[in-house]
């Protein structure tokens, strides 16, 4: 679906929460928003023309993916993998280029909503469905110089609703299917020529199934989410608003052995709270950009009579200015202050960064980014961004990043009974190069070869028993590397008919032996149909194969190919029923051992705009 904007920098700027350059530069300008990203560079950017490899999903693609946890619809595309300890709800991870959810860091309306209690100050993806949001933009490489730290791998940004026309407007769903699964969302705003306003509730509920794949017990699970975006232009030059964030989860889970004994009392709960107010204004050729934002997080577990709580927060203040000197020249500066508490321990980080886009010529676009992190806990650290693109001719695109990043150990490493005080931060090295070929409205091809180097990386191991508290096991340091080879690429044969496909090859390996759950060879095959009498089709084929499951082991996790499809048809304009269906062929697969997937399930559903 595509989707206009209409605006100066000042209105981009916050609309997104992230600066762009000074209005007078971009006013009157018009984006189609599917074919720029917002947050790969401090400026809007045109997708063609920035340096680093960006996915992009809007409202339609979302909303249509036959998958139930959003996660698995980013699992189809290039370079990205996803392993869940059993269904929705349970732990869930993304990777990036091999790279997990601790160097993936989230954010949800330009708060930071990765968990500040979790082993790896990760996003546990395990509840997210797509119910609620109107863009999605994944970021691949190091982008450490832009977000901070912990971005070592790449980062999610993830939109909540926003209304595209004048007037109230919004949309509406529920859903039903099997395991007495349930859905439900509305999201409306409001949009006029000052004001913009876009609320969301979404609803799921699940009986669900075995955590464990031996188990027979099934493990439910159930969240609310709502989210509110304000904005309002005091002057042509001015905005200001804020946004909230609220999720409310319960979900059932298995021991390592099984159920569990009676009266299967493995629950885990989460409270969390987010809010952000920002305001953006411009001053002679300086656009300025202020924010503050807190995210909450309380998750309880409950085991065999035992309560081990999780509490975390995550502060952060940031300012930026951006300016231009010369056609060709944008800069943007800024400051960060982020303090971060999690089971009674504190640790805070004062950075300062620098970022350049230069033009030199119509075909060629760099980005330079430097940053400077003061940590209260380790030593301080510079570290760096350089992206480049660069126009071929013949609608090709030459892309290039190099960066490093610097990831100190997270609070619950350093002070849990399972962690260690002696832990050295993790620094990182990463490179990619591309090539892309587009084919006009048709499509396009994209191969792309990255590398990651990871020195003092982090891990848990039983390996390790003895140099700490727990007799378990617990956290030490090994080095990581992971490189490989992405290849994409869509193309419409005609108005009906249009596929898809993706294949990552990526090598694992840590000085010890192989990366858990990285699979070698991942493809993705996918045809789309939209009829001219209203109905739609799509179908799926996720092939996975040469995989571990855990650190340094030799033994391999069966191959397995994933079929997914579901099938729409518009009784109006604005109304439409579906039917998707998850496994289609019930194949008997798991992402990690010893942890239960979905069998065949079918859900039925309608959505409609107004």
């Amino acid at each position: 679906m595509k989707r206009t904007l209409l605006a100066s920098a000042a209105m981009t700027a916050l609309t997104t929460g992230f600066t762009t350059a000074p209005a007078p530069a971009l006013a009157e300008e018009t984006y189609d928003l599917d074919a720029i990203t917002l947050y790969s560079n401090e400026t809007a950017t045109e997708l063609k023309r920035s340096g680093t490899t960006t996915e992009v999903l809007v409202e339609a693609e979302i909303e249509k993916a036959p998958e139930t946890k959003l996660a698995d619809t980013f699992a189809r595309l290039p370079g990205v993998s996803v392993t869940a300890n059993g269904g929705p709800g349970t732990s869930t991870t993304l990777r990036i280029r091999g790279l997990g959810a601790g160097y993936v860091p989230v954010y949800f309306d330009g708060i930071d909503v990765s968990d500040p209690a979790s082993s790896g100050n990760g996003f546990d993806w395990g509840g997210m469905t797509g119910t609620g949001l109107s863009r999605v933009e994944i970021l691949k490489g190091s982008q450490s110089a832009r977000y901070g730290a912990t971005a070592v791998g790449g980062v999610v940004n993830l939109e909540s609703f926003r209304p595209t026309k004048d007037g109230f407007s919004g949309i509406a769903g529920t859903e039903y299917g099997t395991y007495n699964s349930k859905r439900a969302n509305l999201s409306f705003g409001y949009l006029d020529e000052r004001t913009e306003i876009g609320f969301s509730l979404s609803r799921f509920d699940t009986d669900g199934f075995s955590a464990r794949s031996a188990g027979t017990e099934a493990d439910g699970y159930t969240e609310t989410r709502g989210s509110l975006f304000f904005a309002y232009d005091l002057t042509d030059t001015a905005r200001v608003g804020f946004n909230l964030l609220a999720i409310d989860a319960e979900g059932e889970f298995d021991e390592f052995t099984g159920d569990g004994a009676l009266p299967y009392d493995e629950v885990n709960t989460r409270e969390s709270v987010g809010g952000r107010i920002f305001a953006d204004f411009t001053t002679g050729a300086i656009a300025h950009s202020l924010s503050y934002a807190v995210f909450d997080t309380d998750r309880i577990s409950y085991s065999n009579g035992f309560t081990t709580p999780f509490n975390g927060r995550r502060q952060t203040a940031e300012y930026t200015a951006a300016f231009n000197t010369g056609v060709t020249t944008d800069w943007t500066v800024g400051l960060t202050h982020t303090k971060e508490t999690a089971n009674g321990f504190t640790a805070t980080t004062d950075s300062a960064f620098v970022e350049l886009a230069y033009a030199p010529t119509e075909a060629l676009d760099i980005t330079a980014t430097l940053r400077y992190d003061d940590l209260s806990n380790f030593d301080n650290k510079v570290t760096g961004r350089l992206a480049l693109a660069y126009q071929l001719g013949g609608d090709m695109t030459l892309r290039a990043q190099a960066a490093t990043g610097y990831k100190p150990p997270t609070l619950y490493q350093l002070t849990s009974v399972y962690g260690r005080p002696d832990l050295l931060p993790e620094e990182s090295t990463t490179f990619e190069v591309g090539l892309e070929k587009r084919f006009g409205d048709r499509g396009f091809a994209r191969a792309t070869a990255f590398y990651n180097d990871i020195k003092n990386n982090i891990v848990y191991s039983g390996a390790y028993i003895g140099t700490c508290a727990s007799a378990w096991g617990c956290y030490g340091q090994t080095d990581l590397k992971t490189k490989g080879v992405e290849l994409s690429g869509e193309y419409a044969l005609n108005d009906i008919w249009t596929i898809t496909g993706a294949y990552t090859y990526t090598d694992a390996v840590r000085s010890t032996g192989r990366a858990g759950r990285v699979p070698k060879h991942d493809l993705n095959i996918g045809v789309d149909a939209a009829f001219a009498n209203g109905i739609n089709a799509f179908a799926s084929v996720n092939y996975l194969a040469d995989r571990v499951d855990l650190d340094d082991a030799t033994v391999a996790l069966p191959n397995y190919a994933l079929v997914n499809a579901g099938l729409s048809y518009d009784l109006s304009a604005s109304a439409a029923v579906y039917l998707r269906i998850e496994n289609l062929l019930d194949k008997d697969y798991e992402t990690a051992g010893g942890y239960g997937t979905p069998g065949r399930s079918l859900y039925f559903g309608i959505r409609a705009s107004f």
